[in-house]
Formats: C-alpha cells, structure tokens, sequence
C-alpha cells in the first residue's frame, strides 16, 4: 500500500484557468458576428473613452463569472430595429455555448442578454460611429 501512495504523490497535477477577459473576449467576437444585433451596450465612461481610441473594446458591455467547469454571461446589447429579438436570442446563445465549449472547455450554464435599444445600422452607425468620424473632422 505504501508504494501505491508513493505512485500517487509522483503523478502529474495539472490546472487549467481562464481569466474573464478570454470569456469576454470569445463572448464579444460572437455577438459581433450575430446577425441582429448593432453593438455591446456599455456605460457612458465606456462610451466617453471609446471615442478616442480606434479600436472599439469587444468585451464592453459582457460580464462575466468563470468557474473550473463552467461559466456565466450576461450582456448589454443594442438590436437591429425590425428582427425577431428572441430568435436572435436563441442563436446567440446557441453560437456563445458553442465557442465557449470548443475553446476552452468550460460548460455555459447562464446566459442573460438584456436589451438596451433597437435602432436601424444608419441610426447607430450615426449614433455611435459619425460621432467619432465628425470629431476627427474638426479637430483635423
């Protein structure tokens, strides 16, 4: 029996994490990707900061809870005026559970997807992205 314990302390430990920027992030490129929603919603300090960087941030709005084995989303979405937003819900979900498994092996056990705004792509593309084009204009 002694000897069997010795194999047992010698064997290989290993761990496998994830900080929630990777879950965000898979999450954030996702509902990019999602036919009927325009943008993660987020806070207006986000909004206010995202004006002056190029890149928009892929994980505002996304929160997230990240266990060993599984994993809990919620996300602030403005949707495309004029779809079906439950049966964009439900591909959402289908799509953010798959990418979630195949990547990183943690299980989706909560997603929660809230609903700030419908609006048409000329509105939010007005609303979110004209401001940063005519602001670069002026100050140009």
């Amino acid at each position: 029996m002694t000897e069997a314990g010795q194999n047992n302390s010698s064997a290989l430990k290993t761990k496998l994490t994830f900080d929630d920027v990777v879950i965000k992030k898979i999450v954030g490129v996702v509902i990019s990707d999602s036919d009927g929603i325009l943008g993660l919603s987020g806070n207006l300090f986000t909004d206010f900061a995202d004006r002056f960087r190029d890149n928009e941030d892929v994980t505002k709005g996304i929160g997230v809870e990240v266990g060993t084995k599984q994993v809990a989303v919620d996300v602030s979405v403005i949707c495309k005026y004029d779809v079906a937003i439950s049966d964009v819900f439900d591909a959402t979900v289908k799509k953010v559970k798959e990418a979630i498994k195949h990547m990183t092996g943690l299980e989706l056990v909560e997603f929660n997807m809230n609903v700030d705004d419908v609006m048409t792509k000329e509105q939010y593309l007005e609303k979110y992205r004209g401001k940063d084009s005519e602001e670069n204009k002026e100050n140009n």
